[in-house]
Formats: C-alpha cells, sequence, structure tokens
C-alpha cells in the first residue's frame, strides 16, 4: 500500500526524515510543513505553507490529502498537544501526546519524574527565585549547570565555571520566555551520548535502539563557548570498544528505558494510550560505565537526526518499516557490531552563520555546486529558502554537510573537504564572496 506521509518541521531533522521517508518502496508522497531550502529542492518532497501552530488546518491538510501518517518533528508542536489534536479527529501521527511530552517540555517535571522513579540523574534543585537561586549557587563547587525549565531550542542550557557566571545566567534564564523556574544541577563529567530509540505501534519491548551518535552542542571548539541546538554529530566512539563492554552498556541503557517507558505510562494510566514516538535519552558515561540520564528529548535530536539517516539509508533500512514495527528482526541497531563486525561511521558537520547563537545574519547565498551528492554524501538544510533559484540563508544553522564512510577518518576527512567547497555570496548574483559570513568547529569526530 502506498501511503501519503506528512512530517512537520522546518529544520534539517526534518529534511533529513523526509528524504529517508521517501525511500520507502510503501510510499507515494511526502509532505513537508513547512519545509525548506532543502525540501523545495528535493524533487521527492512537496512543502507545505502552513503554520504549524494551526492544528485545525493541519487536521484539515491531512484529511484533505489523504495522509496516513504524520510525524512529527520537533518538540514545541508535541508540548502544544497537536499529537492530542490529530488523534482527536481519528488521524494517525507518530509522536507523544502532551501528557507525556513534559519529559522533555519541563526540565523541572523530568528531574522530578527521574527522582520519583529511581532513574540516574544528577543532584538539583529548582528555583523561582533569582535571590535563592544565587544564595544556592555561591554555595557550590563549579562548573555547575543551569537550565530553564521550558522549551529553548537548546540554548537555554548554561554550563556555569564561575559565581559571576552562574549569577548572570539565572538572571538571563528567569527572565526569558522559556521559564519561571529554573533548575541548578551537579556538573557530571565523562563521556555523553544520544541513545534515542523508536517506541513503535507495537509497544514497549518492541522499541527499537538507533544507532549510538554523539553531539556537539558547543558553539567552538574543546566544548567551548555557548549551547546551540548542535554542531555536528558523529557515529559514537563507544560503539568501537570491545563487545563485552558494549554489549554491557546496550544492558544498562536498556533497563533505563525500560524503566523510563514503564514509569511515563504508569503515570498517564489514566490515559490508556502509552507513549508512542521517538524517545531521546542524552546520557553521561563516568569513567566506571556508571550512567546517568542529563535530559529526555520527545522527539529525534538535531543534528543527530542526519547522521542516524545517512546511517540507516547505508545499512538499507526502511525508516517507515521502523516507526510501523513491522519487518523488522533487529532490537537496537548498536549490536550490529557485535554480530556483523559492522564498522560503519558517519560525520555530520554543521554550517552555521556566523554570530550563531547570539545575532548572526541573514539573507546571503550559497552556492553548492561543487558537490555531488551520492549514497554516502548527502545535504541537509536547516535554515535555507530558495529565491529564483538560488539557495539563500535564513537561520542561524544553514545546512549539514553528512558522510557515512567504513572508515572514521575518511568519513571526517571527506565532511571537512566537502563543507570547504561550500561558496558563500553576499549577493544573488555570486560577485561578491565572503566566507567570513559562516563558520563550522573543526574539532568534530577528535
Amino acid at each position: 500500500m502506498n501511503q501519503n506521509i506528512l512530517v512537520i518541521g522546518q529544520g534539517g531533522r526534518e529534511h533529513a526524515i523526509a528524504w529517508k521517508i521517501s525511500k520507502s518502496p510503501n510510499v507515494s508522497k511526502v509532505y513537508v510543513c513547512p519545509g525548506n531550502g532543502g525540501t523545495e529542492l528535493d524533487s521527492s518532497l512537496l512543502n507545505v505553507n502552513l503554520n504549524i501552530n494551526d492544528h485545525d488546518s493541519l487536521v484539515n491538510f491531512a484529511k484533505q490529502n489523504n495522509i496516513t501518517m504524520t510525524i512529527v518533528g520537533p518538540e514545541n508542536p508535541l508540548a502544544a498537544g497537536i499529537v492530542n489534536s490529530f488523534l482527536n479527529a481519528g488521524l494517525k501521527i507518530f509522536g507523544p501526546k502532551k501528557q507525556y511530552a513534559l519529559l522533555e517540555s519541563s526540565k523541572v517535571f523530568s528531574k522530578e519524574f527521574m527522582k520519583n522513579f529511581n532513574i540516574p540523574t544528577s543532584e538539583y534543585q529548582m528555583f523561582s527565585s533569582n535571590q535563592e537561586a544565587k544564595d544556592f549557587c555561591s554555595t557550590k563547587k563549579h562548573p555547575i549547570v543551569i537550565k530553564a525549565d521550558g522549551l529553548a531550542a537548546g540554548k537555554g542550557v548554561v554550563v556555569s565555571a564561575s559565581i559571576d557566571e552562574s549569577y548572570e545566567a539565572i538572571d538571563s534564564l528567569l527572565k526569558s520566555e522559556h521559564s519561571d523556574y529554573i533548575v541548578v544541577e551537579e556538573f557530571l563529567n565523562g563521556q555523553e551520548l544520544s541513545a534515542i530509540y523508536i517506541v513503535n505501534y507495537q509497544g514497549i519491548s518492541y522499541e527499537i535502539g538507533l544507532p549510538w551518535t554523539k553531539d556537539y552542542k558547543s558553539r567552538d571548539e574543546y566544548n567551548s563557548g555557548p549551547n546551540t541546538g548542535g554542531m555536528g554529530a558523529v557515529s559514537h566512539p563507544l560503539c568501537f570498544e570491545n563487545k563485552n563492554s558494549l554489549f554491557k552498556l546496550h544492558l544498562d541503557i536498556e533497563k533505563i528505558l525500560i524503566k523510563t517507558l514503564t514509569s511515563i505510562n504508569n503515570y498517564n494510566k489514566d490515559d490508556g494510550v502509552g507513549y508512542l514516538g521517538f524517545l531521546y535519552m542524552g546520557l553521561m558515561i563516568n569513567n566506571k560505565d556508571e550512567i546517568n540520564v542529563l535530559e529526555y528529548n520527545c522527539r529525534l535530536g538535531d543534528p543527530e537526526t542526519q547522521n542516524i539517516m545517512l546511517t540507516l539509508h547505508n545499512k538499507d533500512v526502511d525508516l517507515l518499516d521502523l516507526i510501523l514495527g513491522r519487518k523488522n528482526n533487529k532490537k537496537d541497531f548498536n549490536l550490529d557490531r557485535i554480530d556483523n563486525e559492522d564498522n560503519g561511521y558517519c560525520c555530520t558537520l554543521v554550517l552555521a552563520a556566523k554570530g550563531y547563537p547570539e545575532s548572526y545574519k541573514k539573507g546571503f547565498y550559497l552556492d553548492l555546486s561543487s558537490i555531488k551528492e551520492t549514497d554516502q554524501l548527502v545535504i541537509f538544510h536547516s535554515g535555507t529558502d530558495i529565491e529564483n533559484g538560488k539557495i539563500v540563508s535564513k537561520g542561524g544553522r544553514i545546512l549539514s554537510v553528512n558522510v557515512y564512510a567504513n572508515d572514521r577518518q575518511k568519513a571526517i576527512d571527506m565532511a571537512y573537504e566537502k563543507i570547504k567547497e561550500i561558496k558563500v555570496f553576499e549577493d544573488k548574483d555570486f560577485k561578491h564572496q565572503n566566507q567570513d559570513l559562516v563558520f563550522f568547529r573543526e574539532d568534530i569526530g577528535n
């Protein structure tokens, strides 16, 4: 049965999801709402110019265009209850309902949830008073982590190295539109790991572990500078540890996953539906191989999605099958490395506008004509539009270059070679080249 799929969102994550879904032999049309320049250029995708906050318009579009399934990309529509709206209209949609999405939409709820259900996480306190938060931070050993309670597109987190920085972060985050509360956490050392699962229509114990990735949130090299939505991602180094370590880590993460799903379903037991959608667990693994949960996301991470979708493509895996829970003999893609000696490696580099995540210039043009895309090399757009056939920037993160290879260094080297071939111009006629308008981290994968 050929299906019509609607993907909601406009970033690199949604471009990658839509691109991968369009490869399925069971898919007829893929719509992206509202999409971006990359999805507009892709002949297999159709952009839809609707406001994703207007649930009624989206529901009507899905009905009128025989949409068999909608996939929600970003967190804000989930927090606003778009899944509830679609289900109430009798439409199939992949994502958690609003009451489950609290795992991401409220840091206060998330930390209290972990504490109440004995899920390992860092020590924390929450505050609504500037002065009380400052008094607490003044007694704490730094660095510490300060988070806005609400959604902030990856930018509501500050790792503070000093009391002065903590005071500044408290004033900033409590004044922001994202939150009336902040969470102050202990800083954990170790290696971060993005463990993302598809909790599909078959329910708990049938969830599928996507390839582990390592993302780079800080803007600058050596994990310095302000937090961003993500500056790059790679296949996680822990995937290449010895088999015993890999298998133990898989089991330990699986225990946390099951406890999380069981607990959030129990919390919402009156709903009777259960968690459905992607579940992202941001983990910290210390030098004793102990795991703590840093955060939950109720959707795919970005830029991890670009990395994962290209990896799945090169493993010849149908994403739609994983979501529907059919034709799948795999429980966890990371165990491929134990069973099949899988050495595939993917590197994702984000090209961003100079100044991001603070003020940055928009409206300049990019020339990608020297880059030939293949099954192993794909560019996913984030903040672009198309004007008279030319790619123009409209966001802080502009696009990502993604390379898959059997060899780690080959993937990294090729990604850097290609991102340096992108030409940036101030004008649509490509007469005034200015590479200083953009930047990328030069230590991704190292």
